[in-house]
């Protein structure tokens, strides 16, 4: 009788554990957050950082279009700096004499643009269109 229970209670443990569920599977990782797009409006503000002149550009409100990574930045009327950003997120301009040097880091970009008489820092944030 005791080979007969040792064989039931065998039989029985090999279909409790054939009637368990299996494990749930591993949950797959979240997905990266897409990044966040360059193209777009930018708005923001300039600040003066340098003159020696009297004829520099006035700091005050700034609007940068950027279509295909790039975008124009207004130095004085009848001047404009064009402006590229890099898939690394530093930015690069240059116009006559003039250049613009920065960094774009997720939806803000700052920067600084200069003639070596006169200087402009602006600060802008991405704006959805």
């Amino acid at each position: 009788m005791t080979v007969f229970r040792t064989c039931l209670l065998g039989a029985l443990g090999a279909v409790l554990f054939a009637c368990t569920p299996a494990p749930p599977p591993t949950p797959k990782p979240a997905p990266a957050p897409a990044p966040d797009p360059v193209d777009g409006v930018y708005r923001g503000t300039s600040t003066r950082y340098l003159a020696r002149s009297r004829t520099c550009p006035h700091p005050g409100l700034v609007t940068l279009y950027v279509q295909d990574s790039q975008f124009y930045y207004r130095w004085d009327y009848a001047t404009w700096v064009t402006a590229n950003i890099g898939p690394d997120g530093t930015v690069h301009g240059q116009a006559d004499r003039i250049s613009l040097l920065g960094k774009r880091n997720g939806r803000h970009m700052e920067g600084d643009v200069t003639n070596g008489v006169c200087g402009l820092h602006f600060t802008v944030t991405w704006h959805d269109m």
